[in-house]
């Protein structure tokens, strides 16, 4: 998983400004590329905004979206995911806020600077999705000899016959 402080990145976006009011919705799109390339699973943390609105929580196709609630910061929803994950070492954490960096660190998390992220959306296909095993026909399995064959069951009857001797002692 990997966690975003998202008005920190787009603070490091050359493209983007903070005072756009597209700005999120343009960081989602490309985030929404980046997933489709890579298969990571993203949450992205947003502030409030200078007027009100309600805390938010989105889901859509591998990326979670929180909107802090009006009068707490992104930050904080960061370090609280940070502070109480059960598997710390799993979590990336992309932010450039030290007090973020340092709290990923103390738990073992993965942290990327906000502007190494930027490199890594602009080229998301360097990374691949791990593959899936294919399952191999029978026809792929290696064949066993006749003298294996008989090895194999020769150990299995020596464990049977063990077995059996165990049980009726135990009687």
């Amino acid at each position: 998983m990997i966690l975003i402080d998202g008005h920190n990145l787009i603070g490091q976006m050359a493209d983007l400004s903070l005072d756009d009011p597209n700005d999120e919705e343009e960081l989602l799109s490309r985030l929404r590329a980046y997933h489709a390339s890579t298969g990571a699973e993203l949450a992205v943390y947003f502030d409030p905004g200078l007027t009100y609105r309600p805390p938010v929580r989105r889901v859509e196709a591998g990326i979670t979206v929180y909107t802090a609630p009006y009068g707490h910061q992104a930050d904080e929803l960061i370090l609280q995911v940070i502070r109480s994950e059960a598997n710390p070492r799993q979590l990336t954490v992309v932010s450039s806020d030290r007090t973020i960096q340092q709290a990923a660190r103390e738990r073992g998390c993965r942290v990327v600077e906000a502007h190494a992220f930027v490199a890594e959306l602009r080229q998301p296909t360097r990374r691949r999705r791990p593959r899936t095993r294919t399952p191999r026909r029978l026809s792929d399995s290696p064949q066993l000899s006749e003298a294996e064959v008989e090895r194999w069951l020769d150990i299995f009857r020596r464990r049977a016959r063990r077995d059996e001797a165990r049980s009726r002692a135990r009687r």
